[in-house]
């Protein structure tokens, strides 16, 4: 059903090029001592920067295609592909582990497709990125004390024994090279800010960026990076640590890219919001292992009809024009109010003169009736 899903996004929506993926997991709290999978996790919504919060739920890995819509206001939307459940204790396959095969069910779903994947820093890991396919471009989140290396290794001194060396003296991680840039006076140099324009969050804005090519070897071995160190001058948001496998990047593409990792965080919103992710009461196995993907790849289908036909109709008129000041016509919220709308004004004709017709307009209006309450 996934593989069908994302040739529906592919056809529909006439993608081309390479494919932005993204991947993250979600905690859909759940509670039961019969409920097959629970365990406990970080609750991220509640926890802080002091506090760490845990609850009792199904912890699933997801992996989005991430869609621009050209020559429309529209947001980057994350229309969800697959979601495989992550579950507690010893010996279980972790986040990262998950996420490597979801990302290898794409890649044999489009073997002739590019990838660009973004993930946080819990996905910058050697289980995702240890031998990274080479269609695959990772953009993402590193420590401040990441351990980086030169990538030129120095002759080695004649006669010398021993192995040669793999990778050169070791450089500032990206918190020392913020200090470095601090200290650099003059305009020339390789630890110096630059001034960059980039799109990220839904607006235009104005950063430094520090930029260099590095090797990480505990992530990725010998594999270049382009690390990325990002500033806001006007101090809302903190820097940040982005790196790239893709060396020939420039820091405006990385900056822009990682901005759309937010998009999977209003994709998990939704459903649990909107499609009440979180509501069903099942406990066997397969009812839990079916439903939520089931019901992220109808959130998918969902979106794709708003944009390729539902924005078009009447129904969606008429709801544009009642929206508040903070309302989106993009958010899945706006986009089953159309469904529905539209849904409602498809099944009741009154031209319907037979009276079979109108016994069953009036059974399906009460179902319809039933699912809005």
């Amino acid at each position: 059903m996934a593989y069908r899903v994302l040739l529906l996004i592919l056809r529909s929506l006439k993608l081309c090029g390479a494919l932005t993926l993204l991947v993250d997991d979600t905690l859909a709290h759940k509670r039961g001592r019969h409920v097959w999978g629970l365990g406990w996790f970080r609750d991220a919504v509640a926890s802080t920067r002091k506090r760490t919060c845990t609850a009792s739920g199904h912890n699933w890995v997801v992996v989005a295609l991430a869609v621009c819509l050209p020559f429309t206001d529209a947001p980057i939307l994350a229309l969800p592909l697959l979601a495989r459940l992550h579950r507690a204790g010893a010996g279980q396959r972790s986040c990262p582990q998950l996420a490597r095969e979801l990302l290898a069910d794409v890649l044999t779903w489009l073997p002739d497709w590019r990838f660009t994947l973004v993930g946080d820093g819990a996905y910058a890991c050697k289980a995702l990125l240890g031998a990274l396919d080479t269609r695959v471009t990772f953009v993402g989140r590193l420590r401040g004390d990441a351990a980086l290396y030169d990538p030129h290794v120095p002759a080695a001194a004649p006669h010398r024994r021993g192995p040669k060396a793999r990778k050169g003296p070791r450089l500032p991680s990206p918190k020392a090279a913020v200090t470095k840039a601090d200290r650099q006076r003059c305009v020339t140099g390789p630890w110096r800010w630059q001034e960059v324009v980039v799109t990220a969050y839904g607006r235009s804005r104005a950063l430094q960026v520090l930029a260099y090519t590095a090797l990480w070897p505990r992530v990725l071995g010998l594999r270049l990076v382009r690390i990325v160190v990002v500033r806001d001058p006007e101090g809302r948001l903190e820097d940040g640590y982005l790196f790239t496998t893709d060396v020939a990047a420039s820091p405006e593409w990385v900056v822009q890219q990682f901005a759309w990792r937010w998009s999977i965080e209003v994709l998990f919103r939704a459903s649990k919001q909107v499609l009440d992710l979180e509501g069903p009461q099942h406990y066997s196995r397969a009812a839990v292992e079916k439903v939520a993907p089931w019901v992220w790849s109808l959130q998918s289908v969902i979106m794709v009809w708003y944009i390729t036909a539902g924005r078009h109709l009447a129904e969606a008129e008429e709801l544009r024009g009642v929206m508040g000041e903070w309302d989106s016509e993009w958010s899945l919220r706006h986009m089953v109010a159309v469904l529905r709308r539209a849904t409602l004004n498809a099944l009741i004709e009154p031209k319907s003169s037979e009276p079979t017709e109108l016994l069953k307009l009036i059974e399906a209006l009460k179902n319809c009736v039933n699912l809005a309450v």
